[in-house]
């Protein structure tokens, strides 16, 4: 089910412009009530990451459900754009005919907007707040000191304080 609703959620948007940006933005989603995917992180260098939503994306890619398009930064690494594929629509549209289909679209359908919303935030904003909600341990100040120190940023700085409202929207 999980291959599913991770793969409604691409479905959602036209593209999503990087891998990290699917592991924070499922990172925070996983904070909001009855959302459907649980997948486990830790805290890496650039935020919160989760082998196990690495692993769905690999296989959603080898069944070609998504597609990955690699595209060369400016740094000289690779960033990875994720769309659905024609297959994928198909068999998305096809499972959704089944009563199964039906209840599983049901548990992803009020998060599609929250998704489409991250999809639209800058990265770094959303990087740094999905290590701020990974910090809060019901003491937001903490949370924002602990995640500056971490990226090596002031607690003024503006991306912060944004990324601070953004972890607060999901982790209340």
């Amino acid at each position: 089910m999980k291959d599913y609703w991770l793969a409604k959620l691409i479905n959602s948007v036209p593209k999503v412009d990087s891998r990290k940006r699917l592991q924070k933005s499922i990172y925070l989603l996983q904070f909001r009530k009855n959302f459907p995917l649980k997948f486990d992180y830790f805290l890496h260098y650039y935020g919160p990451y989760s082998f196990e939503l690495a692993s769905a994306i690999d296989q959603l890619k080898a069944a070609d459900i998504i597609n990955e398009n690699p595209e060369q930064t400016g740094f000289g690494s690779i960033r990875y754009k994720s769309q659905i594929t024609e297959k994928g629509k198909r068999v998305l549209e096809d499972f959704q005919k089944s009563d199964e289909g039906k209840k599983a679209n049901r548990k992803i359908s009020p998060f599609i907007h929250l998704f489409e919303q991250l999809n639209e935030k800058n990265l770094w904003v959303l990087e740094l707040a999905a290590t701020i909600a990974y910090y809060h341990e019901g003491n937001w100040p903490r949370a924002q000191d602990q995640t500056a120190k971490f990226k090596k940023i002031t607690v003024d700085d503006f991306n912060l304080k944004q990324a601070v409202k953004i972890a607060k929207d999901f982790k209340n």
